[in-house]
């Protein structure tokens, strides 16, 4: 019976863990027919795990019942205004005159509601549904630490697939991903050239992924354990670095390369921005109380230095060319579209426009200096308020920052495993920070993989203290 019950474990946590390894390839996940059976997946997971799963799993840790219930209520009032726009039992808004003016041309109209795309809100309810289930699975199967680090692993081996895939397009100038072409209008294989974006549709969402793997591949190369604490705090003295560089570790940082020049290659700078400052978040969080002398950060920081040089001066090409390129077109536009957005939420400031509405309302009040159709407003924040309403988008952004800063707090912290707490925040940063100004955190694939990190996350920051742990800390301080 024991037997059963730990391959029923593991059959649980080799199928998550399998999803998310195949997230990121059918487009990123941003299609219909790539989310929607992904989410049903999840769902049927969720089930068994809280039917089936491990008890001790499922319990609550010291300290950490008040916080789950707000984060709960948090996501449960998001949740209740995003039904609400749907509802005709909602107050009217802005958009009650696009229903009118809707029935007098049509003869007929769905009654007032404040969401302008209802079919648009049901499918980012359900994405969203999806994610809060992704990460109550990742809170239940990554209290075990190893699972954690399997997380981790997971998406270095994701990026891996994605990375490979990137090279294969090569001949094809990266401007396919399967039979789908990537840029607007026709294909000339003599002269044009898109962007290395691998199986992502666009190369922002797929750098920043790529910045997500390198951060995790840094983490494990610093993680912790018994055999790796004395290393970690000699890291720098050549009297243990043969013994720290296993080839676990080697293999790892070759990893890291490769990842940190894909991201070069993208072209990303917003990506770029956010793994640098993600990449210094951890090694501040990581090295906080261990570093022994001003001189020892020194070599850190020379080393860091040196193999940032080096990746730029291989791979950095790809990006100086689409900032000549986009300096000034590609940078004004998206402050055109922001500005739209502001204009769009100071119409229908408390209930916004609908959750999954931006496309629509962003037709209507387009700026005529971009001809093209968007249906991303370019900054995850501003869209979430726009749909969902200030309110909402207030308690919306609440879910995601909670965990998120739960995860940073426990890592500065020092608590037991705080390799897992520091990585969970400092991989989570990549997209949070990034979809400021784009929307990688809307892309399917990655909002499923930041989903469970925050997961993990929280796991590993309600553990219990490890005595151990807390005395070494002491002892470096």
């Amino acid at each position: 019976m024991a037997f059963a019950r730990r391959a029923a474990d593991a059959l649980m946590v080799t199928l998550f863990l399998a999803l998310l390894l195949v997230a990121p390839l059918p487009m990123g996940g941003n299609r219909d027919w790539a989310w929607a059976p992904m989410a049903v997946v999840v769902a049927v997971l969720a089930i068994v795990i809280a039917m089936h799963g491990n008890r001790q799993w499922l319990g609550l840790a010291v300290g950490e019942g008040r916080p789950m219930a707000i984060l709960i209520a948090c996501f449960a009032l998001t949740m209740g205004v995003a039904v609400l726009q749907m509802s005709p039992f909602a107050p009217q808004t802005a958009s009650a005159s696009f229903y009118a003016r809707a029935a007098a041309i049509l003869g007929h109209a769905h009654a007032p509601v404040p969401s302008l795309a209802v079919d648009a809100s049901l499918q980012a309810l359900v994405r969203c549904l999806a994610c809060g289930l992704i990460f109550v699975i990742a809170r239940i199967l990554c209290v075990d630490g190893r699972h954690a680090r399997w997380l981790l692993m997971v998406l270095t081996a994701s990026a891996l697939l994605v990375t490979i895939y990137a090279f294969l397009e090569l001949p094809n100038h990266s401007c396919f991903v399967g039979s789908y072409l990537k840029k607007q209008g026709d294909y000339v294989a003599e002269y044009d050239r898109c962007v290395m974006s691998g199986t992502f549709v666009n190369s922002n969402s797929f750098g920043c992924f790529l910045g997500m793997a390198a951060i995790a591949a840094i983490a494990l190369i610093f993680r912790e354990g018994s055999a790796d604490r004395h290393a970690v705090t000699e890291l720098g003295e050549s009297s243990h670095m043969l013994d720290w560089l296993t080839g676990s570790r080697l293999a790892l940082m070759a990893l890291a390369l490769l990842f940190a020049g894909g991201l070069l290659l993208s072209g990303s700078r917003a990506g770029l921005a956010a793994t640098a400052a993600s990449a210094v978040l951890l090694g501040v969080l990581l090295s906080r109380g261990r570093l022994r002398s001003r001189r020892h950060l020194g070599r850190v920081l020379v080393t860091a230095g040196v193999a940032g040089a080096l990746i730029f001066v291989i791979a950095g090409g790809a990006l100086m060319q689409k900032v000549a390129r986009s300096s000034s077109g590609g940078t004004v536009d998206r402050v055109l579209i922001w500005q739209t957005t502001l204009r769009a939420i100071e119409q229908s400031p408390w209930l916004g426009w609908g959750l999954g509405s931006f496309p629509d309302i962003y037709a209507v009040l387009q700026p005529p200096q971009i001809p093209l159709a968007n249906d991303k407003a370019h900054s995850t924040p501003l869209e979430t308020v726009l749909e969902l309403g200030i309110p909402g988008g207030a308690v919306a952004m609440v879910v995601v920052l909670l965990p998120w800063m739960a995860a940073g707090r426990a890592a500065w912290r020092h608590r037991r495993r705080r390799d897992l707490t520091a990585a969970a925040f400092a991989v989570a940063a990549v997209p949070i920070l990034h979809s400021t100004v784009d929307f990688s955190l809307q892309m399917p694939s990655i909002a499923f993989f930041v989903s469970a990190l925050l997961g993990m996350g929280w796991a590993q920051a309600f553990a219990q203290i490890d005595p151990a742990s807390k005395a070494f800390t002491k002892e470096n301080q």
